[in-house]
């Protein structure tokens, strides 16, 4: 029967030992030369980031530095355009102009370090005003809604001016209809008839003559061109738009209409 060979031991000093004096694969160490050679790069690279960071640091210092100090010299007797100066009557300490009513000391130098364009200042004010105007509006906006009186007031202004614009709309194609019955051409106003009537009118017009111009006419309110217009139906022609009917005459009118607005009529 063969010797039973002895058991190593994989932890004892001895075999450790041997391990060292031939490969370390300890982490952290290198081996390879293309490794050793990148790590020296690496290293000689951040060496000469820092010099060069420090390097621009000082030439930026000194650049501020001999700046400044032009800035806050005076303009010597050698200078070209200060002898230019004196030749032409000026005299240090003085102001400039024919009666010395200019200015004494040169226009400050505002030295720019950014990247920002010109004019930036003045439109990050607008822009920020703006958006405290939006922010304004959207508030005002939020509590008209959850105010209940105000938002209940805006529906109802909201639905009196659509019923406006509708009952004005009606009247127009009512005067229109009405007044071509009487073989007439023309509006009284301009507005009296229906917009897409007065766009072949004002075409025909312009043919005709186009030395003729005709007054400008004076702007009103949708509620003011109602209030014109049913008048004028109601005194030539005796119509009531919300009635919807031609009365006899005037007499009639008065007897059987309930009044010239639509509130009567709701009533």
């Amino acid at each position: 029967m063969a010797e039973q060979e002895e058991e190593v031991d994989y932890m004892s000093p001895d075999f450790l030992a041997q391990c060292v004096g031939k490969d370390d694969v300890r982490p952290g160490l290198l081996f390879s030369h293309s490794s050793k050679h990148k790590a020296e790069m690496e290293k000689k690279k951040r060496q000469k980031d820092t010099v060069h960071q420090q390097r621009f640091k000082s030439i930026k210092k000194v650049q501020e530095e001999r700046l400044e100090e032009g800035l806050s010299t005076a303009i010597s007797h050698d200078n070209k355009g200060f002898s230019m100066l004196q030749k032409m009557g000026y005299k240090p300490g003085t102001s400039l102009g024919k009666q010395s009513q200019g200015r004494l000391e040169p226009v400050a130098v505002e030295v720019k370090s950014d990247r920002m364009g010109l004019g930036w200042q003045q439109m990050i004010t607008d822009h920020r005003k703006k958006l405290q105007e939006r922010k304004h509006h959207k508030k005002q906006r939020q509590q008209a809604e959850t105010d209940p009186e105000k938002f209940r007031q805006r529906l109802c202004n909201q639905r009196q001016e659509k019923f406006l614009l509708q009952d004005l709309m009606k009247s127009q194609r009512v005067c229109h209809q009405l007044d071509s019955k009487k073989n007439l051409i023309e509006p009284v106003e301009s507005w009296f008839w229906p917009s897409y009537v007065l766009k072949d009118t004002e075409e025909d017009a312009e043919e005709d003559d186009e030395e003729e111009k005709d007054e400008e006419d004076i702007e009103f309110e949708p509620e003011v061109k109602l209030n014109i217009l049913t008048s004028y139906l109601r005194s030539t022609y005796f119509y009531c738009i919300w009635c919807g009917t031609v009365y006899e005459d005037e007499r009639d009118l008065k007897q059987d209409c309930p009044g010239p607005t639509r509130a009567d009529h709701n009533d």
